[in-house]
């Protein structure tokens, strides 16, 4: 009854919901005037440029709740009244969901408001949490770590880029130009590049084709995370800290502003605001936001050397990550100083044309002796890559103490994973117990026996 006069009350039947005003918006947004709009042979004609131009458009992005709310409706409205589809592709991105995967809720106190992580993280930061680590149609778990963890990644870049800047010896200031550097071209006939240099440019080649294809099949996440190895791992922890002890090299600033510049434009979709930024410091007057985005055949010139050198230098970044990895697993301090021997096969005269790399990236060598072959060192830790032999020779080292505590390591993870196995055989505990709990507990199984898997690898190599 009406709260007023108390007379009945009807409900009117001449009501749409919003969904089928929002089923129009494909094409209804795109006329100017309402003579613009005719009616021939019973569908709409709109003779606009916006309509000309825009419609159907290339892809459509919502969430998969709304699938059948909005776009199937436009999809049957616009080819009803138009006689044309409303747009090529659809992309359906998941729900946010709290760190624990549960919906985000006032009451649960769980709500991440983007707002507030722009605030204290950064544009660039709180957009790379959403991309990077998701999957087209599937929820994501979000959290403040991972938010931070992205801003950590953030300050990584724009360290890299000030590196650069600094190493041309370059003053930051947006308005200089560097002009002679923007036509660089690499040449076969140099005889100052690198393997180092070749590594990096075909990895950077690798690099544009990869992330270009990711991104044409709306691949982002996948795009995302090739960026990021290649920032933090190949640029930043390898290529950068090489270049430290190879400045002698005339084409080596070049070639580190090659790379930043088209690194820039590879993230720049990612994360534009930091990147613009970059990019008017490094002296650009134009917008990075209208740059070319990079080719393959940029780097033609150099795609013949560089190809052969590649498998070079990663087997210089293995030999040198195993020796890392040794050092710590094995706990030996980070000052103190080893000797090593290494018999490389086929590969020595590589490994002598590198050894100030091998010294020098974080590989805590004191003395280095390169042989093709020789007889087996007792009392040193021996390490294998790609049929290389090393030796690592550590005064003080006890052997006998060392060999104790893994095998004691051995036994005790050892009963962990018999207990955990146990427990997961048990049919009541798998299908009474939540998924996730399941899973985690799955999960955990897989580390243990990739940590008795170390142990026992620990324990083979002390020689």
């Amino acid at each position: 009854a009406c709260p007023y006069c108390g007379g009945k009350v009807k409900q009117d039947s001449d009501i749409l919901d919003t969904w089928f005003s929002s089923g129009l918006w494909t094409f209804s947004t795109l006329a100017d005037k309402p003579d613009q709009i005719t009616i021939k042979d019973g569908q709409l004609v709109i003779n606009s440029d916006d309509f000309k131009n825009f419609h159907p458009t290339s892809v459509l992005e919502t969430g998969y709740d709304i699938l059948f709310f909005w776009v199937a409706r436009m999809i049957i409205m616009t080819t009803y009244a138009v006689g044309d589809i409303p747009f090529q592709d659809v992309y359906l991105h998941g729900l946010i969901r709290d760190a624990k995967g549960r919906k985000m809720s006032k009451s649960r106190g769980n709500v991440i408001d983007p707002l507030d992580m722009v605030k204290k993280y950064g544009a660039d930061a709180t957009r790379l949490s959403l991309v990077i680590g998701t999957t087209p149609g599937n929820d994501m778990n979000l959290s403040e770590a991972k938010i931070a963890g992205y801003r950590n990644f953030t300050n990584k870049l724009w360290n890299i880029s000030r590196y650069v800047i600094g190493n041309l010896k370059l003053p930051a200031c947006a308005d200089r130009e560097i002009s002679n550097l923007e036509d660089v071209e690499i040449t076969k006939a140099s005889k100052d590049l690198t393997v180092a240099d070749l590594w990096i440019l075909e990895k950077m080649r690798n690099l544009i084709n990869q992330t270009s294809d990711d991104i044409n099949n709306y691949q982002f996440s996948q795009a995302g995370e090739r960026l990021r190895e290649f920032t933090w791992g190949d640029l930043a922890d390898w290529y950068i800290e090489a270049s430290k002890f190879e400045k002698n090299n005339a084409e080596k600033d070049k070639i580190l502003i090659i790379i930043l510049k088209d690194l820039l434009k590879l993230w720049h979709p990612f994360m534009p605001f930091v990147t613009e930024a970059i990019w008017q410091e490094i002296g650009n007057k134009s917008l990075l936001l209208v740059e070319r985005w990079p080719k393959i055949a940029d780097y033609k010139r150099i795609a013949s050397l560089s190809k052969a050198r590649l498998a070079s230098f990663e087997l210089i970044i293995n030999l040198i990550s195993k020796i890392r990895n040794a050092r710590s697993q094995y706990k030996i301090k980070p000052l103190q100083k080893i000797t090593a021997v290494i018999y490389g096969g086929q590969n020595t005269e590589l490994i002598k044309s590198q050894v100030k790399l091998i010294k020098r990236l974080r590989t805590g060598i004191g003395e280095l002796e390169i042989k093709e072959s020789g007889e087996k060192i007792k009392e040193a830790i021996y390490l294998t890559v790609n049929g290389i032999e090393i030796y690592l020779i550590i005064p003080g080292f006890d052997f006998k103490t060392e060999t104790a505590r893994i095998k004691k390591e051995i036994k005790e993870q050892e009963t962990r994973i018999k207990a955990l196995e146990k427990k997961l055989a048990n049919k009541q505990f798998v299908a009474k117990a939540p998924e996730q709990i399941v899973t985690a507990e799955k999960e955990k199984l897989d580390l243990w026996q990739d940590e008795l898997k170390k142990l026992q690898e620990q324990l083979d190599n002390l020689s």
